[in-house]
């Protein structure tokens, strides 16, 4: 299931233009058109800009990415070996606060996939939820509810339309969206905090869809101390690095420390002569270019020379 909403395939720029004075007339008429903004797929919604303020308070815990900043991505026995009793403890409490419907979760039913089908999905309650509070609350019909129960993808099918016609599409100029966009208000994707509707609302997906399996190892460290055979620690898993200069030398390098420094004194108390090779000039040779250092003819090179018109290879000098 795709956690994103329908995105352009590349944001395009909005340049202010030059302000000019406009007239009451006008002011009023604009002011008028952005509380009922087009929606996304044609007519109007009422109270639009209170539905979009709503929606931002109800979601204002994912101006960051919790799914990445409470480590709700982290499932199975990375929550037993990476989290610590606190660590679990708040985040529970986070999944519990933005997402109420969770309390009813337990063991049992999230490992039988009750959650991830039918009006059941998390992601449909999620949506559901966080418009709930809102002018404009999202309204399951009959028929609605019958479409979930047969589709391959409700969430997609049924529930992203009504979402989308409230917020818009990311970089649009209808629905929540427009909103942001007519107030300056933009989300740089490079930044740590994203803080229009269509951001947040993809925030918060990402994290209900995150919570369910991350909430479900909680349970059974709470239950049993451990997942599958891992026990569940009780201090957050911290990596930890050290210079290795910064460290003590090993028995093993100490030993290999002292070698090289008696080798050294021996070789300062009876420095090795020199080795010369008693090679002379025009004296046979077998590998060319192979280079000698004589004492009395200095450097020799193996070289090709014609002898009684024979090419030998021979010492010459360099």
């Amino acid at each position: 299931m795709s956690r994103g909403l329908l995105h352009d395939s590349e944001p395009y720029e909005r340049h202010s233009p030059v302000k000019k004075p406009r007239p009451l007339s006008y002011i009023l008429i604009t002011a008028l058109s952005i509380s009922t903004l087009t929606a996304c797929g044609g007519g109007s919604v009422e109270n639009l800009e209170a539905t979009c303020e709503s929606l931002r308070k109800n979601m204002s815990d994912f101006v960051t990415d919790a799914s990445i900043g409470r480590d709700l991505y982290k499932d199975g026995e990375s929550v037993a070996m990476l989290l610590g009793d606190e660590t679990r403890k708040n985040n529970k409490e986070f999944i519990y606060q933005n997402f109420p419907f969770m309390k009813d979760y337990s063991i049992a039913s999230i490992q039988s996939g009750e959650y991830q089908k039918g009006v059941n999905d998390s992601q449909i309650q999620a949506a559901i939820y966080v418009f709930s509070s809102t002018p404009n609350p999202i309204v399951l019909t009959d028929k609605d509810k019958e479409q979930i129960e047969i589709s391959d993808d409700p969430y997609t099918e049924i529930i992203e339309p009504k979402v989308i016609r409230v917020i818009g599409a990311a970089y649009s100029d209808e629905g929540c969206a427009g909103l942001d966009a007519a107030n300056g208000l933009d989300d740089d994707f490079l930044s740590d905090e994203r803080r229009t509707v269509p951001a947040l609302y993809e925030n918060m997906r990402a994290a209900a869809e995150d919570s369910v399996e991350h909430l479900l190892g909680i349970l059974l460290c709470e239950r049993d101390g451990k997942i599958d055979d891992e026990k569940c620690d009780t201090e957050d898993f911290e990596l930890t690095y050290t210079d290795p200069s910064t460290l003590p030398p090993t028995p093993e390098e100490l030993e290999i420390l002292e070698e090289r420094r008696q080798d050294a004194e021996r070789e300062a108390e009876s420095p090795s002569a020199p080795s010369y090779s008693s090679a002379s000039p025009l004296q046979l040779c077998s590998s060319a270019g192979a280079v000698v250092q004589t004492e009395k003819y200095g450097t020799l090179t193996c070289g090709f020379l014609w002898v009684n018109r024979v090419r030998t290879l021979v010492w010459m000098r360099s």
